[in-house]
């Protein structure tokens, strides 16, 4: 009744509380209790994140051909740009400006997956749509780990990356993990391995910068 509530109206986004702290990134700073009502976002208490959107439709040419590298490199800016932001937005209250700064939460997402679907004659509700879409945010999340790691190196890692950084680096292994398993699609198939190598350089950098 819970999951059938969820789905007919939205929100708030049904939670399940182990999994969720299971992939926490900082759980030696606290737990993750809660999220924002749509469930994009879920960190410490008293913190704020960034979010920001990626057109994924404007990625795919006349041909049906999914521009990988352009898309890989919008995740780039934008990574870059949201972390910029940080230090010179406004906060509700000290607390959450304090957190902000030092954990520097940024989400990144995608839109138009249904219009992306629909071009490349893809069921929304499809094992086959649901591979594009798990695909498509592998390259994105894996992405923004490489940026974030990248950054780190050039600026230092999060102010509390230092007490979760095994933890951490637990979490960006079993995404790893997740993308070596990805299954291959019969479209956007030549992506799959994209996915993989953007992984494990998130992982080896990490190793080398935190994030």
């Amino acid at each position: 009744d819970i999951a059938q509530g969820t789905w007919v109206c939205g929100d708030p986004g049904l939670q399940f509380d182990t999994t969720i702290n299971d992939w926490h990134t900082t759980p030696n700073s606290g737990r993750i209790n809660a999220s924002n009502p749509c469930s994009e976002y879920m960190h410490l208490d008293d913190s704020a994140c960034n979010l920001a959107s990626i057109n994924l439709l404007k990625f795919l040419s006349e041909d049906g051909e999914f521009d990988v590298e352009r898309y890989l490199h919008a995740v780039d800016l934008l990574i870059t740009a949201q972390d910029i932001l940080v230090d010179n937005a406004s906060y509700p209250t000290e607390k959450i400006g304090i957190n902000a700064r030092a954990y520097r939460q940024l989400g990144l997402g995608f839109a138009n997956l249904g219009a992306l679907l629909m071009t490349l004659g893809l069921a929304y509700v499809s094992d086959e749509g649901r591979g594009v879409a798990g695909l498509m945010m592998s390259l994105l999340c894996g992405e923004a780990y490489v940026m974030s790691a990248k950054l780190a190196e050039k600026l230092q890692p999060f102010a509390g990356y230092g007490k979760n950084r095994k933890e951490m680096l637990r979490v960006i292994r079993k995404h790893t993990q997740a993308a070596d398993n990805l299954r291959s699609q019969v479209v956007l198939d030549s992506l799959t391995d994209e996915a993989r190598r953007v992984w494990h350089e998130a992982l080896e950098l990490g190793e080398m910068h935190g994030y």
